[in-house]
């Protein structure tokens, strides 16, 4: 069973949905799967439908996916697979097709997707077989001379034969014999020929192959040239038969795959399909529904798919609360518009397409959608006559359940008012009574009043303009409509006399509904138009606020980026600045020393600087300025350089960055490590600490260490000596090999702050003692 039957497909106008999918296709199987795209019944199916179009739609816009122009090669591959030679220009066909729908494959893999390989699992490369067709015969199905070596060669003779039979026949035509008619070398039945007077036709030795259409001239093959022109002939005839080879080898190949081909046609197809869709979608502005295992459905701000710019959008639902929704209003109104949108958007959901709506619009499981809609707006015509309606609505009956949806334009209409009305209010009392879904528009005042009274039913309006009573095509649910008959009959310019005639026809009470009702719908319309302006002044608002908060974000990103490079050009600049410093110093041969004011004033100039930029400066996070000690490794925030604490002098310290030393705040510290504090030297000689070295800063124990572990402890103990003024220094390396003291003593006398170094005399150890004078 169909979800839908054919009368209610037409009374939607599904088929026009459908010819768009069908024109936005590539492939001659894609638009045949097209045109017989119908609503699926297995809502397992639609759900792997949606999910489909879904991952297709990513592809398109993430990978720029696109399915290239193929054409339908399942009868071609047939006939080849039965012993049939196919023609060049059709394995040409097979070839394209062939390599289509290994792009199109190729294409899928660049997003990588479980739902499209299930489409696209039934793909057998068959790129050999391409290269192989592609290689042999070229895009306009002409063999080329690459196909084979013995076709290239014959080809390769038969231009030779041509320009030498050529040749020889024109210098016959140009030899100025009285009986050639023109010197032009022409071609009859593949032979070169000269064109001769009929008159002197006995006169020249040759075969005639033809004449003209006035019998006055011959084309007449020279006996001189007939070896010429049959060695050409003999080379067409090779030439064919090669051909004829190569196409018969390569319809077999053809043959022999035409399970795969088929298969991969096939998977073209699909893909053609879901890219068609996307399509549609994409020029709709259309997106994926929510969908639902109940039967229900939610339509937020949906546009008719048909009706393009011109659709004003609609917000409609029916749910466990909203089984029924009763629309009115008047005529051109929009009440039909409405009813077939709804309709249409279940028909493309379960066909697997997105929907021209906003999101949160949601399509639940329906086992039938019927329609009985028929007015002059279709687009397929319909001439119902109230029988056929009748027996319409006996079809609705028949077996409605709870998963039914039921469309009706002008229920109970067509025959008397109040019987129509009254068999309309039993019909949708039935409806209900199994629990369908149903949509219907109607005039009358009965089925008003019966939605207004029934907890499951709920009035709708198309709402019109409160000034002209011009209908807006928008749809307000929650209150009933007007006819508008007197009010419209009035703008068409009726006669007033006519119009208060009616009015004073209608009974009492029917006067007094249709007043009451006017004053809702009069209310009714400016609340509407005034909740318009309010959701379109919050939307203006929304819009600003977003706007604003993206001005900020931006202006947010440039600042901190400004800061970075900023930051960044004062870092680079400070390294230049000390790095010039440390070269001056190593031209100098002179300890350079900056005084605690220098480093003040450069801290000083290098904040205005930072002021002046409008950054702030990074901060020393982790920092423990209490902690920092002597031999502790710091970073220097101003100058965002790294060093050694050689003196602590309270609130600031000494800090050594290589040969360059400065005082600094310890506020502008951050302790990076550990002091080495730890320098004793085991061996016979003792030991000696930094600490110890420190107080007394003349002598240094490193006995019984190798040089690489000695070199920075003597480095350090030297800086230490300078700032102090101790002068000369006792460091005792012992004897041992002599090795660590001839490597300490090279080091000291390039030392830009040692003057002089040599071994001990008897009573300061001899060779096991090096005395260091240091510079002044």
């Amino acid at each position: 069973m169909s979800l839908a039957d054919e009368q209610t497909l037409e009374a939607l106008d599904f088929a026009s949905v459908r010819d768009r999918v069908i024109g936005a296709t590539n492939t001659q199987r894609g638009r045949v799967l097209a045109t017989s795209l119908t609503p699926l019944t297995d809502f397992g199916a639609v759900r792997r439908a949606q999910e489909q179009t879904g991952e297709m739609r990513e592809l398109v816009v993430g990978a720029d996916f696109h399915v290239d122009r193929a054409n339908d090669t399942s009868t071609l591959t047939e006939s080849a697979a039965i012993g049939r030679t196919l023609p060049a220009a059709e394995l040409r066909a097979v070839a394209d097709t062939a390599a289509a729908a290994a792009a199109a494959y190729k294409g899928t893999r660049a997003r990588p997707s479980e739902i499209l390989d299930a489409v696209t699992a039934p793909y057998s490369p068959l790129n050999d077989l391409v290269r192989a067709l592609t290689d042999a015969i070229d895009e306009r199905g002409i063999v080329q001379d690459r196909a084979s070596a013995a076709l290239g060669r014959i080809r390769r003779g038969m231009s030779q034969a041509q320009a030498d039979a050529r040749e020889r026949v024109g210098s016959i035509a140009r030899s100025g014999h009285r009986a050639i008619q023109d010197s032009v070398v022409t071609i009859r039945e593949g032979r070169f020929v000269v064109p001769i007077k009929g008159e002197f036709v006995g006169e020249f030795p040759g075969i005639v192959h033809d004449t003209s259409s006035s019998g006055q001239t011959f084309f007449v093959e020279p006996l001189a040239a007939l070896e010429s022109n049959n060695r050409l002939r003999t080379l067409r005839l090779e030439e064919e038969r090669e051909v004829a080879r190569i196409l018969d080898s390569l319809s077999r190949e053809v043959g022999q795959r035409a399970p795969q081909i088929e298969a991969n046609v096939e998977m073209l197809a699909r893909l053609d399909l879901l890219a068609a869709k996307v399509a549609i979608a994409r020029a709709m502005d259309a997106n994926a529904p929510e969908l639902s295992d109940r039967p229900e459905i939610n339509v937020v701000r949906g546009r008719h798919p048909l009706l393009g710019t011109r659709a004003v959008p609609q917000s409609l639902a029916l749910d466990d609360q909203t089984r029924l929704l009763v629309i009115s209003g008047p005529n051109m109104g929009g009440k039909t518009v409405a009813l077939k949108l709804v309709g249409l958007f279940v028909a493309m959901t379960y066909c697997g397409m997105q929907l021209p709506a906003a999101l949160g619009t949601r399509v639940g499981r329906f086992t039938r959608v019927i329609a009985d809609i028929g007015d002059e707006q279709s687009i397929a015509e319909n001439a119902s006559t109230f029988s056929a309606h009748l027996r319409r609505m006996r079809e609705i009956l028949d077996g409605a359940d709870e998963r039914t949806l039921v469309l009706v334009d002008e229920v109970g209409g067509g025959t008397e008012p109040n019987a129509g009305a009254a068999l309309a209010v039993a019909f949708l009392e039935r409806l209900l009574a199994v629990h369908a879904g149903a949509i219907v528009t109607t005039h009358a005042t009965e089925l008003k009043l019966f939605a207004h009274a029934c907890g499951s039913v709920v009035n709708a309006s198309v709402r019109f303009d409160p000034q002209t009573f011009a209908p807006t095509f928008e749809l307000d649910v929650g209150a009933p409509g007007q006819s508008l008959a007197f009010p419209l009959a009035h703008a068409m310019g009726i006669d007033g006399a006519i119009i208060e005639r009616a009015q004073t026809l209608l009974d009492s009470q029917e006067r007094e509904y249709e007043s009451a009702l006017a004053e809702l719908a009069q209310r009714n319309a400016e609340l509407a138009v005034q909740r318009d302006r309010t959701a379109a002044e919050h939307r203006r608002l929304t819009e600003r606020e977003v706007q604003l908060a993206a001005a900020r974000d931006a202006l947010e990103r440039e600042r901190r980026s400004f800061t970075e490079r900023a930051e960044a050009r004062m870092a680079q600049a400070l390294r230049e600045f000390v790095a010039e410093l440390q070269r001056r110093a190593a031209e100098n041969a002179v300890r350079p020393k900056v005084t605690a004011s220098q480093s003040a004033l450069l801290d000083r100039t290098v904040e205005a600087i930072r002021k002046d930029l409008g950054i702030v400066a990074p901060a020393l996070a982790g920092g423990d300025t209490g902690a920092i000690a002597q031999g502790d490794r710091v970073m220097i925030g101003s100058l965002g350089q790294e060093g050694v604490v050689a003196e602590d002098y309270g609130d600031t310290v000494l800090v050594a960055m290589g040969s360059l030393k400065t005082v600094v705040s310890k506020s502008n510290l951050r302790r990076l490590g550990s002091p080495t504090r730890q320098v004793r030297a085991t061996g016979d000689g003792g030991a000696a600490r930094l600490e110890a070295s420190a107080r007394t800063m003349a002598e240094l124990d490193v006995r019984g260490k190798r040089y690489i572990e000695a070199e920075p402890i003597v480095d350090r103990w030297i800086d230490e000596a300078v700032l102090a003024g101790n002068s000369p220094l006792r460091l005792i390396h012992g004897k041992g090999t002599g090795m660590l003291g001839r490597g300490l003593q090279e080091f000291l006398r390039a030392h830009p702050s040692v003057e002089s170094v040599r071994f001990g005399d008897s009573q300061e150890g001899e060779g096991g003692v090096t005395i260091v004078e240091l510079r002044p």
